[in-house]
């Protein structure tokens, strides 16, 4: 079978929705799929099928895009907020740029968010199964970084805005013949705040290559542990993964003991913030800022506890990762992740943005060596057996035969 593997984010990129891709692509190939990706580069400029090394700059597209919905939102929409037009024309521009690219020789088309979704359900031939995996709450994060940029004031606009984005998302998924998504927090999620209907969407939580990351646990890392314990937290630095709460622990536990050092492994805008609050906390000695990493795995081998102190979250491979390295991983209760890590098996969860708790699970872990080996072991056992990538595959591959099924009642088998 022939598959596009499509989202509108820019590849290659360092997150979950670049990894999904690379582990899928793997796993169909292994099953004797023919398999593309198309994406925005990174920088969003363009558009490109990654492995034909087809590209197209978005400049050859923008201008007639822009000039032909802007006259039709002066006609048709007068009054439409400029921070929808913006949206709905970079849509466009994709959707213009996966038409030239060529969409038409697919047998099933695998959208990994809801705008490319909507964008391929426009421009596919009638006869493509068309799946769309949700990777988290488009919607509310789209919705939580205008607010940040301070463009939502007025409450009015504040809800137009609110509701563009839930149209959007229930748009894309319902162009869907079938939808994953990793966790059950998500789904219920969806049907409640969207009104998706169930019998579309399928749980599949995300798989890894076992052996792959097996051997680049094994990899060369010019970091090397002393004799204090690790704890390591590889993230990118945005509000939404609570860095600043576990600053907050790690100020705590200074004045207890000096028996450990934290490695932040990651980059982004909050970076400075999150070293001006090490600063004020006077734990510059114990926190280490290590950028981004291509040899993570390698660190996780030698690190001791892993934190993610996540605001929201779905299915974070960070997770999965530590869990397979056999790691002791600290989690908070946001989105899917209590379903990842069960509370004294296999990891502990504490509420979210609650960094006493915290504070006292890293205490925990750092005095009992039994309690740590228990949750490093347990997790290394579960891992292994929940995240591996012919598991994922398996359950994906009955999605795709639903969708393709539904896809030839529609079609009457054309």
């Amino acid at each position: 079978m022939k598959i596009l593997l499509a989202t509108f984010w820019g590849l290659p990129h360092v997150g979950g929705v670049d990894l999904y891709i690379r582990q899928l692509k793997l796993g169909l190939e292994q099953r004797g799929h023919q398999v593309d990706i198309l994406c925005r580069y990174p920088d969003g400029s363009g558009y490109s099928i990654l492995n034909k090394q087809r590209h197209l700059p978005r400049k050859s597209l923008y201008s007639s895009v822009e000039s032909n919905i802007k006259t039709y939102f002066r006609e048709n929409l007068t009054g439409l907020d400029p921070i929808i037009q913006d949206a709905e024309t970079e849509q466009y521009c994709y959707e213009l740029g996966a038409a030239y690219l060529g969409v038409d020789s697919y047998d099933l088309i695998h959208a990994q968010d809801v705008i490319s979704a909507r964008a391929l359900f426009r421009i596919k031939r009638p006869q493509t199964a068309l799946v769309t995996t949700i990777h988290g709450h488009l919607a509310g994060e789209w919705f939580l970084s205008l607010l940040r940029q301070g463009d939502l004031e007025n409450p009015q606009r504040k809800e137009r805005l609110w509701q563009y984005a839930v149209m959007r998302e229930q748009l894309g998924l319902n162009s869907a013949d079938a939808a994953t998504l990793p966790t059950q927090w998500m789904k219920q999620m969806l049907v409640h705040d969207f009104a998706i209907p169930m019998d579309k969407l399928t749980v599949v939580p995300n798989g890894i290559d076992i052996r792959g990351f097996t051997d680049q646990l094994h990899g060369e890392t010019d970091m090397r542990a002393s004799w204090k314990k690790v704890i390591i937290c590889p993230a990118r630095f945005d509000v939404i993964k609570g860095h600043k709460y576990l600053i907050r622990a790690l100020a705590k536990l200074k004045r207890d003991r000096d028996d450990w050092v934290c490695w932040l492994v990651g980059s982004g805008g909050l970076e400075f913030n999150l070293r001006e609050l090490v600063k004020l906390h006077a734990i510059e000695e114990d926190v280490a800022f290590l950028g981004t990493r291509r040899d993570v795995p390698a660190l996780l081998r030698q690190s001791d506890i892993f934190v993610l102190p996540s605001l929201q979250d779905n299915h974070p491979y960070a997770v999965m990762e530590a869990q397979v390295a056999g790691k002791a991983v600290i989690v908070s209760d946001a989105g899917g992740m209590p379903e990842m890590v069960a509370h004294g098996e296999t990891g502990l969860v504490f509420p979210v943005g609650n960094d006493d708790q915290l504070y006292q699970y890293l205490c925990a872990l750092l005095n009992d060596e039994q309690l740590r080996h228990h949750l490093s072991s347990q997790a290394m056992h579960v891992g292994i057996e929940r995240w591996s990538l012919d598991v994922m595959m398996s359950r994906m591959d009955a999605v795709y035969e639903m969708a393709l099924t539904r896809k030839r009642e529609r079609t009457g088998g054309i």
